[in-house]
């Protein structure tokens, strides 16, 4: 087994090594072929072209999309395209499965060799190896030296961003930091303390800060400056999340202030104008994954949220979206957390649905669940609900406010007037309060405020990746929270972990297991 196992990843090394160029759609690149190891990177173009296969990895993963990872139920795709967000509110109080590949996550029944798991490890060193390619050949290249270090940059904050998500699912793992061209180079490679691989991803970031340039490839998703401080914020509050060391929930608050001091970004005055594909690279955009353009290139938001009974109770048989499979469902727990007046509710959950016709459909009456996620649903844009040009968002304003406000309490030991006034505008903007301040946040102490923070972000950030690592780090009660909403959860301490895939441990024996799996 452990030969045939070998073989397949010599076959995907191999693949990515001599594939980086095939990157049309992402920013309508021109694709580069017939590359070869020997005739690569030598020029400008094939610096960029390396780069741009790292979006490529992030995004559709389309590089030996339809080999998968060997196993015929794990799907192709880039490391954000559905498995990521999908099994972080899965994995928390949020959502149900309603398709048996992702019953694991639901139930807390994860072992080690779920393939969702396999194909997120896979899908996040896929893209690493693809950084690290663009990383280690680059410098080589004769061009403008300014250039040649945004490039590298660009990589950089590539892979700080994803070895950060890692050790926030992973804990500790191999860090590797060349291009992996032979499988050899990836065995007897133990796994690196958490601490120190966010050392790295914090030298990836502040490296992306010093060298990244606006007048160079700037806009629509590109890694710029402001975008490596807020992935900054973010990497420094899951390494405080492991360290509880005030120093870096100021770093996190520090990093995040350099972003909000800018101006640059700002909310949307409407909550649901974020989902509106007209405005997806709008002023609440900070890290977007693209999706959109060609056919080969769109995201399956639509397809993996929406009911079909939309479109079978429709009065013609045609109204409503025409490749629906629901594969995950809100809770009911989450639907009535909302307060009233929270417009994020009705923009993340509808319960019902009107037709042209002025008929309604109630899902409790006539559909499997009486709740489902619309919140990417653009309707106008996308009637028909199919593969969709929605973005994924990595990161919204409104989550950098939220990250400041939680630093910032956690470091004083209770909220700071700037985190009052960082949460409150998020709330403003829910309850469509305008300035009033009557949904504002008061007269909270410390674990109050904490607490509000962990709302808060349910609320705002459903189906963006968040929850599950949400509960791990800030509810004082991590496995209550999940049964309140999911009574029959086999949920543990161990989930605040995922299991290291076995077909890893199968490969490399010096892996060790996270406790408990």
């Amino acid at each position: 087994m452990i030969t045939k196992m070998k073989n397949r990843f010599i076959h995907t090394i191999f693949g990515l090594s001599l594939g980086l160029a095939s990157c049309s759609g992402f920013l309508d690149e021109v694709p580069l072929s017939n590359v070869t190891d020997k005739n690569y990177y030598t020029t400008e173009s094939d610096a960029e072209g390396a780069v741009n296969a790292i979006y490529e990895t992030v995004g559709i993963g389309s590089v030996s999309q339809w080999q998968g990872t060997g196993n015929a139920n794990t799907p192709y795709g880039g490391v954000f395209y559905n498995d990521f967000w999908l099994s972080q509110d899965l994995f928390s109080d949020n959502a149900l499965h309603d398709n048996w590949l992702y019953a694991n996550f639901d139930n807390f029944s994860l072992p080690e060799t779920d393939g969702k798991v396999k194909t997120l490890w896979y899908a996040f060193y896929r893209a690493i190896n693809t950084a690290n390619i663009a990383i280690d050949r680059i410098p080589a290249i004769d061009m403008d030296p300014d250039k040649r270090d945004h490039l590298v940059g660009e990589a950089r904050f590539w892979r700080g961003l994803l070895y950060a998500e890692m050790v926030k699912m992973w804990g500790d793992m191999p860090l590797r930091l060349k291009p992996s061209e032979s499988v050899d180079e990836l065995f007897g490679v133990e796994r690196t303390d958490q601490v120190a691989v966010l050392g790295t991803v914090i030298e990836d970031l502040q490296f992306a800060i010093d060298n990244l340039m606006d007048n160079y490839r700037s806009g629509y998703g590109r890694a710029d400056v402001l975008m490596a401080n807020a992935v900054m914020a973010k990497a420094y509050l899951i390494k405080a999340t492991r360290t509880h060391d005030a120093a870096d929930y100021q770093a996190a608050a520090d990093y995040a202030y350099e972003v909000i001091k800018t101006g640059k970004y700002d909310l949307f005055p409407d909550f649901a104008d974020n989902f509106v594909i007209s405005k997806k690279h709008g002023i609440e955009s900070v890290v977007s994954i693209n999706y959109g353009g060609d056919d080969l290139w769109k995201s399956q938001f639509n397809v993996s949220l929406l009911p079909a009974e939309i479109r079978q109770n429709s009065p013609g048989g045609n109204e409503g979206p025409s490749n629906a499979n629901s594969w995950i469902v809100p809770t009911e727990n989450l639907y009535k957390s909302f307060a009233e007046g929270d417009t994020r509710r009705d923009a993340t959950i509808m319960k019902d649905f009107t037709y042209s016709d002025g008929s309604t459909l109630v899902f409790a009456e006539s559909a499997k669940y009486p709740y489902y996620f619309c919140k990417f649903w653009d309707r106008e844009a996308e009637p028909n609900g199919q593969n969709s040009d929605q973005n994924y968002p990595y990161m919204r304003y409104s989550e950098l406010l939220l990250i400041y406000a939680e630093a910032l309490n956690e470091v004083h030991d209770g909220p700071t007037t700037e985190a009052y006034d960082a949460i409150n505008k998020v709330r403003d903007r829910a309850f469509q309060d305008n300035g009033s301040g009557d949904h504002d946040l008061k007269n909270l102490d410390y674990a109050g405020f904490r607490k509000a923070v962990l709302d808060e972000r349910r609320w705002e950030l459903a189906l963006e990746g968040s929850r599950w690592f949400d509960l791990v780090r800030l509810s004082t009660d991590f496995a209550g929270e999940v049964k309140r909403a999911k009574p029959a959860a086999y949920v543990a301490g161990k989930h605040k972990l995922f299991p290291i895939p076995q077909y890893e441990r199968l490969l490399n024996k010096k892996i060790t297991q996270n406790d408990g799996y």
